[in-house]
Order: structure tokens, then sequence, then C-alpha cells
């Protein structure tokens, strides 16, 4: 019985164990089957997914090739409008132009990057003599062809080479129609200002000036005629002065002595009109040329100033050699260093130094007077050599009116042309003041003087 009974279990776990591991193999034929149906889906989602956007692609690609050629369309048909139009405004604005430039009060030249006239108007062609321009310039002629002036020639190549516009001044003079029997011809004073348009392009402006020059001959005439009236009753008047001056109380020998230095003043302006005069006729005043030592004249002409500056506290500053000499006239030198620090001292404010430096660079003699004051408006610089021009006190910081005849800065430039020299107005960098600097000639006493 007991046997049985062993048998009987025995049987029982086997069958058991082979139930477990029925089970255990079913799970795993499950797991892989989910697993299976599972990738087979998400590789059947990714291919459908892949396809979708294929589509959409597509149709966007569709589209904007339809919304390409609709646009393609539309400017097809709108372009030659729009064409016309822009080529209709280019026509009517370079119409302007032309009637502009012909019609304008100052003459205009424009050559191209070969030096060739494409540009002449009427007025042009009227100051330098030019008959039948429109004919001429349809052949596109070079400058020099077309209107004779190596002047303007110059002046056209130095704009070209700086990129820059520039101006001068010069006489015009035709060329003479029959060699054979040549006339004189009158020159024209021209003054030229230039333009860079690019591409090697230039354009001139050229403005007569016959006519300001005629006005300004008519004007210095008229100073020189009055200065000669002048000169015989001033004369008179301080003779007069001289006179009574030991005769009065000492109360009113004040005012005389004031008249004196008033007609004194007079008739040194009376004489700088005169000597203007002599140098417009062509007729220069001999030099007295002698060995000068610079630094010590600039100091008498300081000592001269002296009261005028110590009024207005301002002070000299010297630099340069102390033995530095030269071979000019003594006394118009010291006119001119008198005019150019006098005209500083008016300038300058309180408590501030005037300094002028004497220097000698590459055979050339270099006198500068540098202020503290307003210095020149932009637009005066040209000018400010010109004799009785006076700057606006409009101009001017400050507004206001220093006085003085406006021959001061003329005769000294006068005196500069005397002596072979050039003289230049400028604003000084660093203190804003005046700027005046003088280029003479220099030769070495010593050498050229030996003792």
């Amino acid at each position: 019985m007991f046997k049985l009974k062993t048998v009987a279990g025995a049987y029982c776990k086997v069958e058991l164990l082979w139930l477990l591991v029925g089970i255990i193999i079913g799970a795993i034929a499950s797991s892989a089957c989910w697993f299976s149906w599972t990738y087979a889906k998400n590789q059947r989602n990714r291919k459908f997914r892949k396809r979708s956007h294929a589509a959409v692609k597509l149709k966007s690609l569709r589209n904007f090739r339809t919304w390409a050629l609709n646009i393609q369309r539309k400017i097809q048909q709108d372009y030659p409008a729009l064409a016309d139009s822009t080529t209709q405004n280019l026509d009517t604005a370079q119409k302007i132009w032309e009637i502009i430039v012909e019609s304008a009060p100052i003459g205009y030249v424009q050559v191209d990057q070969d030096n060739r006239l494409t540009v002449c108007n009427q007025r042009a062609a009227t100051m330098m003599d030019i008959a039948n321009h429109h004919q001429g310039l349809k052949r596109k002629p070079f400058l020099l062809q077309f209107i004779r002036s190596y002047e303007l020639d110059y002046l056209v190549e130095a704009t070209r080479s700086q990129n820059v516009g520039t101006q001068t001044d010069w006489v015009f003079h035709p060329a003479i129609p029959d060699p054979a029997d040549p006339v004189p011809q009158q020159g024209r004073p021209i003054r030229a200002y230039t333009i860079y348009l690019g591409m090697g392009k230039v354009g001139i402006f050229l403005e007569d000036r016959q006519e300001a020059i005629a006005i300004a001959q008519q004007r210095d005439r008229w100073t020189s005629d009055v200065a000669h009236e002048l000169k015989t009753p001033l004369t008179s008047i301080r003779l007069v002065a001289e006179t009574i001056e030991s005769r009065v109380e000492p109360s009113i020998k004040i005012w005389v002595d004031r008249l004196i230095g008033e007609v004194d003043r007079l008739n040194s302006l009376v004489k700088d009109l005169l000597e203007l005069g002599q140098m417009d006729v062509g007729l220069e005043p001999v030099l007295n040329i002698s060995e000068v030592n610079l630094a010590n004249l600039t100091r008498s002409v300081w000592k001269t100033l002296e009261p005028i500056a110590n009024r207005r506290k301002v002070n000299l500053q010297y630099i340069g050699d102390e033995q530095l000499t030269a071979l000019v006239d003594e006394s118009r030198i010291y006119r001119l260093l008198l005019n150019l620090l006098d005209n500083s001292i008016k300038h300058s404010p309180s408590l501030q130094s005037i300094t002028i430096v004497i220097s000698v660079v590459d055979s050339q003699l270099l006198i500068e007077t540098i202020d503290a004051g307003e210095g020149f408006p932009e637009e005066s610089l040209p000018k400010i050599f010109e004799r009785f021009y006076r700057i606006d006190p409009s101009r001017t910081r400050s507004g206001l009116d220093r006085g003085g005849s406006g021959l001061g800065l003329a005769i000294a430039a006068q005196i500069v042309a005397l002596h072979k020299g050039k003289i230049i107005a400028k604003n000084h960098p660093e203190t804003g003041g005046a700027w005046i600097t003088i280029t003479l000639p220099y030769q070495n006493p010593s050498i050229s003087h030996p003792s």
C-alpha cells in the first residue's frame, strides 16, 4: 500500500513539472508574437508617414511652382509698361538737365576719362570764343582741340589725379583767327571750379571775372584819387596843430596831441593807398635791401604795440634763432610785422599769448604768427588779403566789430609780393585762432655779402 502511494506521488510531480514547462514555453511564444506584431505595425506606420510627407512635399513644390509661374507671367505682362515708364522718366530728367545747363548764367563744360569734351553750354562757348559748339560736340573732340587753354587742361588733370575739386584763376587768351594777320586779342580773366564726377569724368564751372575786376580797378582808381586829394589838406592840418600845440593851455594840449595822432594815422593810411595804387599800375617801389636781425626787429615792433597789448593783457612769445639775419627791406618788413601783430592783438582774448615763429627751412625764410582769437570764418579765407575786405561781425563768435580799414592784411600781402614770397591765412588746429604763414626766399647774408 505504501509503495502504490509513493509511485502515485512521483507521477503527480512529473505532471506538474511538464505543466510548468508548457506554461513557460507558451509565455515565450506569446511574447515573441506580440513583439513581432508591434514591430510590423511600427514599420507600417513609419512607411505611411514617409509617404504622407512625400505627398505633402510634392504638393508644396507643385504649389510653389504654380506661384512662381504666376509671378513670372505677371512680370512679363507688367515689365514693358514699367520699362517704358522708367525710360520716359530718365529721358525727361535728361532733357531738364540739358535745359538747365544750357541756360545757366555760368559756364559749364564736362570731359570724360579720355579728356574728350562731352558737355559745353552756351555761356562757356561765349567765354572761350567757340563758334558752333553744338556741332563740334558731336565729334567729341579733345579738350585742348576745343578750348586752347593749358591752364584748364592742367586743372582737369589735377582734379582727376586727386579725386577732389579745386579752383584756379587765369587769363584766357583766345586763339588768333588769322596767323597771317595777327590782331591782338584782349585776355579774359576766368575763374574755374572743378568737380570730380567719378570714373575719370570731370565737370568744370567757368566764371567770367572781367566785370568784377573792372569794378575793382575802378574802385582802386577812385581810392587813389581820393588819397591824392587828402594828402595836402592833412599836411596843412598837422602844421596848424603843431603851431597851436605850444600856445594852448595844458588842459587843452591833450586834445591837440590827439588831433596830431589822428592826422598821422590818416597820413599813414593815405601813404598806404598811394603805394598800393602804384603797385596796381606796375610801379613797384624800390626795395632798400639790408641785413636785418629778425629777432630784434620783432621786439622793436612789439615795443610799438606794447601799450595796446598791455591794455588787453596780451603778451608776445618769440620762437626762433636770436642771431638769425636776413636780407630784406627793413622798413617794409617792420610794417608787415606791425600789421600782423596789431591784427592779432585786436582779436586775442585777455591773458593770452601771441606766438611768432621765425626759421629757415629749405632755403626759405618762414615767418608764422599764431594767436588764440576767433580765427577766420572759412568763407572769408579766400578774400582775407583783398583790400577793404572786413569780416562781417555776425560771422564771428563774439559778434563784435573790431574796426580797421580792411587794408592791413592787403598791405601785408603786397609787401610779401614785393619780396617775391607767399602769404597764407589759415586757422591754427590747436589754438583755433588766426595762423598767418609767410614764406620768403632766403639767402645767407654772410655768403651773399662777404665782409
